[in-house]
C-alpha cells in the first residue's frame, strides 16, 4: 500500500533548491541570490555528484547538478535533493522555454511543494514571449520571473527571494496550464566549432591556447618566486634548525618537508590553478565552453568519454587533485575513465616544470613538444585499452546545449574562479600537507632507496642506467621528483643519449600518478577502484615504454 504524502509544512527550515538543465544559467543565478558566495561543496551520498549549499538568514539555497538528458544518475541525484527541499526554483531558458520546462516539471509536480519558474536569457527572448508570460502571470497567478541572469541586481535578488517564500503549491489546473504554454524558440547561430573536421581542429587549437597560455605565464611567475622563497624563507629556516633533531629538520625543511615542499607546492601549483581557473571561467562565461564540449563530444565518445569530461582534463594540467574533484560533475559512466586519463596524460604544473628543467639541462628542450604529444597519444591508448566498454555505455549523441556566445562578465568570472581557489586551498592543500609528512618519513628511513630496487629489472630491460631507479621512485611521490635524474651536477643525464632521456622522462611521468593524486582518487572512488587505476596505468606505461624503446633503438 502506498504511503500518503505529508502536506507541505511551511514552519520547517526553508531549503530552496535550484533545478535546471546544464547551461540554463542556474549557477549564475545561484551566485546572485546568495550574494556571490560560492557556498560549501558537499558530496551527494551514494553518487559521484556534489551540490553547493549556501546558508542564508532565512534558510539555505542549494545549487543542484545540471540535469543531462543522457545521464539518468544526475536526474536521480536531483530527485533525492528534491525530497529534502522545501521550495524549488526551476531555471528555464526563455529561448527554449517549452522543451526545458516540460523536462523539469515532472520532477516536482508530485511533491506538492511551492516552486517558482525563473526564466533566464531574457535579453535573448522575443518581446512577444515576454508579454505572453506576463499575461499568464497576471491572469492565472503563475509564478514566473523573467530575468537576464547575468545582470541581476541586489534589489532584484531580494525581490526574487521574497517572491519565492510567498508562494503556495500550485493547483492541478495551474500545473496543466504550464505544460501547454508555447513560446517561440530562439536558436543561436552556429558560427564556430561545428561538428566536422574543421570544427574539431578549431576546438583543439582553442583548447591548446586555454591551457598553454596560463601554464607558460604561471611557469615564468613561479620561476621568479621560488628563488626568493629559497633565499628568504627556506634557507633561514634551515639554518635556524641546525642542532635540532634530524627527524624534525626532515619534517620541516627536508626534501619533502612541510615548509620546504609545502611552500613549493603552493608556489608551483597555485599560480597554474588560478590562471587556468580564470581562463576556463572566461570561456565558461562566454558560452565558448559549451560550444567546444558539444563539438568534441562525438570523437571523445569513441574513447569512452564525452565532451563534458574536457573540463577536468584541462584542469589537470594545473593540478591533478583539483581535476579529480572536478570530475564529480562528469557522468557516472565516464568518471573513472576521465580520472584515469587525468592520472596518465594530464601533466600537472610540477611535471611540466620538471620535464622542461630536465630537457633544458640536457640541452634538448625541443623534446618537450614530442613528449606532450606522446602523453596525449598514450592517454588515448590507455582509455581505449582499459575502458572501451564506456563507448557502449554512453549511448547515442549528447544533448546539444545551443549556447549563445556573449561577453563574459567580471562578476561571473570571479565567482567561478573563487570556487576553484576555495577547492584548491581547502581540499587539495591539506592533502599536500599529509603527503609531505608521509614522504618525509619515507625519505628519512631510506625507504625510497628500497623502492628503487623494484625498477631495476625494467631499467635493465630498456638498457637504462640502474641509478635512475631512485628518480623513478621519487617521481611516484610527486612528479617533480624526477628532478633527481639531474643529481650530481647532471652526471646521470650526461650518461644518457637523447633517446634514453626521452624514454626515461616518459616512464617517470606515466608509471604512476603521484601519491597526492592516488590518495585523492582513493578518497573519491574508494581504495579498490584507485588500486585498479594504478595497476592499469602501470601496465599501459610499461607497454608504451617497451614499444617506444623498440621504436627508438631498433627502427
Amino acid at each position: 500500500m502506498l504511503k500518503e504524502k505529508k502536506p507541505f509544512n511551511s514552519a520547517s527550515v526553508e531549503r530552496v533548491l535550484l533545478i535546471g538543465l546544464e547551461s540554463s544559467g542556474k549557477t549564475t543565478l545561484f551566485s546572485h541570490l546568495t550574494g556571490n558566495h560560492v557556498g560549501d561543496e558537499i558530496n551527494v551520498k551514494g553518487s559521484t555528484y556534489s551540490i553547493r549549499v549556501q546558508k542564508m538568514a532565512d534558510g539555505e539555497f542549494v545549487d543542484s547538478p545540471g540535469i543531462r538528458i543522457d545521464d539518468s544518475l544526475s536526474n536521480h541525484v536531483v530527485k533525492k535533493e528534491i525530497e529534502r527541499a522545501s521550495r524549488f526554483i526551476l531555471v528555464v531558458r526563455g529561448t527554449q522555454f517549452y522543451d526545458e520546462l516540460n523536462q523539469l516539471l515532472p520532477l516536482v509536480t508530485d511533491q506538492r511543494k511551492p516552486f517558482v519558474i525563473l526564466v533566464s536569457h531574457a535579453d535573448k527572448m522575443q518581446e512577444s514571449s515576454k508579454r505572453l508570460l506576463r499575461k499568464f502571470m497576471l491572469q492565472h497567478h503563475l509564478p514566473f520571473i523573467v530575468v537576464d541572469s547575468r545582470k541581476v541586481k541586489e534589489e532584484q535578488c531580494a525581490n526574487i527571494r521574497s517572491f519565492i517564500y510567498e508562494q503556495e503549491p500550485l493547483t492541478r489546473s495551474q500545473l496543466d496550464l504550464l505544460t501547454r504554454i508555447h513560446l517561440d524558440d530562439v536558436i543561436p547561430k552556429e558560427r564556430i566549432f561545428s561538428q566536422n573536421l574543421f570544427g574539431y581542429i578549431q576546438a583543439l587549437i582553442f583548447i591548446l591556447a586555454i591551457f598553454l597560455v596560463p601554464v607558460v605565464i604561471a611557469y615564468q611567475l613561479s620561476g621568479i618566486i621560488q628563488p626568493l622563497a629559497d633565499q628568504f624563507v627556506i634557507h633561514p629556516l634551515s639554518e635556524s634548525l641546525n642542532g635540532q633533531p634530524s627527524i624534525l629538520k626532515e619534517l620541516l625543511v627536508g626534501n619533502y618537508g612541510l615548509l620546504s615542499l609545502g611552500i613549493y607546492s603552493f608556489i608551483w601549483a597555485f599560480p597554474v590553478v588560478v590562471l587556468i581557473g580564470f581562463s576556463t571561467a572566461v570561456v565558461d562565461e562566454s558560452g565558448l565552453k559549451d560550444r567546444i564540449v558539444d563539438c568534441l563530444d562525438p570523437p571523445l565518445r569513441k574513447i569512452g568519454l564525452n565532451g563534458q569530461d574536457l573540463v577536468p582534463i584541462l584542469t589537470g594540467f594545473g593540478c591533478n587533485v583539483v581535476a579529480v574533484f572536478q570530475t564529480r560533475n562528469c557522468s557516472y559512466c565516464t568518471r573513472t575513465t576521465c580520472i584515469s586519463l587525468i592520472a596518465f596524460g594530464s601533466s600537472c604544473s610540477y611535471q611540466i616544470g620538471a620535464t622542461l628543467s630536465l630537457f633544458s639541462a640536457a640541452h634538448h628542450v625541443w623534446l618537450f613538444l614530442p613528449y606532450i604529444g606522446l602523453l596525449f597519444l598514450g592517454g588515448i591508448l590507455h582509455t581505449r585499452l582499459w575502458y572501451a566498454h564506456g563507448t557502449t555505455a554512453l549511448g547515442g549523441p549528447t544533448f546539444i546545449r545551443r549556447s549563445f556566445l556573449q561577453a563574459p562578465t567580471l562578476k561571473g568570472t570571479i565567482f567561478r574562479l573563487k570556487g576553484v581557489v576555495k577547492q584548491f586551498l581547502l581540499q587539495a592543500m591539506p592533502i599536500f600537507i599529509l603527503i609531505c609528512i608521509f614522504a618525509s618519513f619515507l625519505n628519512f628511513f631510506n625507504v625510497i632507496h628500497f623502492i628503487a630496487y623494484l625498477f631495476y629489472p625494467l631499467l635493465a630491460l630498456l638498457h637504462l642506467p640502474l641509478d635512475a631507479g631512485v628518480g623513478l621512485a621519487f617521481s611516484m611521490i610527486r612528479k617533480d621528483g624526477m628532478l633527481v635524474f639531474n643529481q650530481g651536477n647532471g652526471a646521470l643525464l650526461a650518461q644518457l643519449s637523447v633517446s634514453q632521456l626521452f624514454l626515461l622522462v616518459f616512464m617517470a611521468s606515466t608509471l604512476s600518478a603521484c601519491f597526492v593524486t592516488i590518495w585523492t582518487i582513493g578518497r573519491e572512488l574508494g581504495l579498490k577502484t584507485a588500486a585498479g587505476i594504478v595497476i592499469r596505468q602501470l601496465v599501459t606505461s610499461i607497454i608504451c615504454s617497451i614499444f617506444l624503446f623498440v621504436l627508438l633503438f631498433f627502427l
